[in-house]
């Protein structure tokens, strides 16, 4: 018995999408990332025309084109320089990739990425230094295979995207544990607003369990954690903050290397001496903190080798889209300076 044409509207009955969408999908016009695949995989199980040599066709092509989607701008601030110049060794080792940027620094240049994903028919999609709540998920949402560097805290959706994290929470944890035993240090204070994004949050939660260990209550009245909108590069503005405090704390850990500075800076005009009157603690292992005086303890993470990881998870997630969301972390080391 002859077998039945299969039709675009078979195809669309199938999936419960409409017509229009399915022939986008078919020839080439845009549709989001996830809506193609399934319809592409639609139209090989069903015996779509000869679909399965298109696909077959359209799959034999390596040519990758990715966004690196960010907030800021990402030259100007010296971890992500590295972090970049490893994605880009990693491009320079592929000529079939093609790299293109895309600064967000409003929610309402939103639409506007979608029209450029469009335009620029985008394959894959690296997000740094994006943590908006409010637009992080509409992203998600588009459906394009998406590897994050760091995540906002307050986003708890699944998706076609990786995370790559620097380790934070267990080396943060044992560090204060050491000090704790080692220094006699009693009180911690944290320096950043913990909710600016994941790695921020567990260097937070790190300081704040290794206290729990060791029987030592928590006071938030140490800390500064004020929101990211608080001037913390103002030495005077911190200042204020740190003598308005019942004590100083006899450990500050900043959320990263640069707020450990700021730290120092404000502390030096309350004429306190680090690490004679307070301890403090940064994290990236920065340039600034190694050239600062003192020189700043800090934790070390391979920044070229998260930029290589990031574009291979992507390449990764692009070629196997139904996987589930993969949460990564690359080692994080203490490099203990004149600070503690």
């Amino acid at each position: 018995m002859k077998r039945e044409r299969i039709t675009i509207q078979d195809i669309a009955d199938s999936l419960g999408l409409s017509r229009n969408t399915v022939s986008k999908a078919l020839n080439g016009q845009y549709v989001p990332p996830h809506t193609r695949e399934m319809v592409l995989s639609a139209a090989i199980e069903l015996g779509y025309k000869s679909y399965q040599a298109v696909a077959d066709s359209e799959t034999s092509s390596s040519h990758r084109r990715i966004v690196l989607i960010t907030s800021k701008l990402l030259m100007t601030m010296s971890f992500f320089v590295h972090v970049v110049r490893g994605i880009e060794a990693a491009l320079s080792e592929d000529s079939n990739i093609e790299l293109l940027q895309f600064t967000a620094t409003k929610t309402a240049f939103f639409n506007r990425l979608v029209d450029f994903l469009d335009e620029n028919k985008v394959d894959g999609i690296i997000c740094m230094e994006l943590f908006r709540a409010d637009y992080v998920p509409k992203l998600i949402e588009l459906g394009y295979p998406i590897a994050f560097f760091d995540f906002p805290i307050y986003v708890s959706q699944t998706g076609n995207f990786d995370i790559v994290l620097p380790e934070s929470f267990s080396p943060v944890k044992n560090f204060c544990l050491s000090l704790i035993g080692n220094r006699d240090c009693k009180s911690f204070g944290f320096v950043g607003d913990y909710t600016h994004c994941t790695s921020f949050y567990e260097r937070f939660l790190a300081m704040r369990e290794a206290m729990f260990l060791a029987g030592l209550p928590y006071d938030p009245s140490r800390s500064v954690i004020e929101k990211d909108s608080f001037p913390y590069g103002n030495a005077n503005e911190l200042a204020k903050l740190f003598e308005a405090m019942p004590s100083l704390p006899d450990c500050f850990v900043a959320a990263n290397d640069t707020l450990a500075i700021d730290t120092i800076e404000a502390l030096k005009l309350l004429h306190k001496k680090v690490p004679r009157d307070v301890l403090v603690i940064g994290f990236d292992n920065l340039a600034e903190a190694k050239a600062y005086d003192p020189q700043i303890t800090t934790f070390n993470v391979d920044k070229t080798g998260l930029g290589r990881k990031l574009l291979s998870v992507l390449l990764e997630r692009i070629g196997h889209s139904r996987q589930k969301t993969q949460i990564i972390y690359l080692q994080s080391k203490p490099i203990i300076r004149q600070t503690t």
